[in-house]
């Protein structure tokens, strides 16, 4: 559509005044500009996704539990010790519950007896010898998910009793010196391994972290 705009010959009674206009307001600045809508969240599904489950936990806490902080449970940076069948469990969890924050350790790779019983791998992930399991969960978790931020951490604990020399031992003390950084930046730590000298260290080391 094009218009032709024309003005007369005579621009004695032309005023110099801004006349009043639709759609154009005063930015945080004081100027005035074009009144802009950010449509994201009723267009991006990922946004539609996080939007969707916070209304969820914000009708249950209506409902249910007042006095639920939710924004504290949200911004938790949770770490899970262990991805087999309990860590794919409580990570699922999680994300019922809003967190947004999650991070998965484990040394294993997923075999062909995991997903049957493990609900984040598939039988892809147990080709060609198998994925690490805290990456296969991660990536996963982003599939049922992707406003969750989770990340794979590929990692052996050391235990007590399990002797170590040489090469073994620089293995040892770098995976000693991960998990140690692992626990501090993280708000809550899950132990999900299934025997009792791996959850030993990790234990340890979390009795160590002041309460925040």
């Amino acid at each position: 559509l094009v218009l032709t705009l024309t003005t007369p010959g005579d621009t004695r009674g032309v005023t110099t005044a801004m006349p009043g206009v639709v759609g154009w307001e005063k930015n945080d600045k004081g100027q005035l500009g074009p009144r802009l809508a950010n449509m994201r969240a009723s267009m991006d599904p990922v946004k539609i996704a996080e939007n969707s489950v916070d209304l969820n936990l914000k009708l249950m806490k209506w409902r249910l539990v007042p006095e639920l902080q939710l924004d504290k449970i949200m911004a938790a940076r949770c770490l899970l010790l262990g991805s087999g069948t309990l860590g794919c469990a409580v990570s699922r969890a999680l994300l019922g519950w809003g967190v947004r924050t999650i991070t998965l350790v484990d040394s294993g790779k997923v075999s062909y007896s995991n997903p049957v019983r493990q609900s984040l791998f598939t039988f892809t992930d147990c080709l060609e010898g198998g994925r690490p399991k805290a990456v296969a969960a991660a990536d996963h978790l982003k599939e049922v998910f992707p406003g969750v931020k989770a990340q794979g951490v590929e990692l052996s604990i050391p235990m007590p009793g399990h002797t170590a020399t040489g090469a073994l031992l620089e293995q040892a003390r770098a995976s000693y010196e991960r998990l140690v950084s692992l626990i501090e930046e993280h708000d809550v730590i899950f132990l999900l391994m299934d025997s009792r000298e791996s959850r030993w260290l990790p234990t340890a080391l979390a009795a160590l972290k002041p309460v925040s």
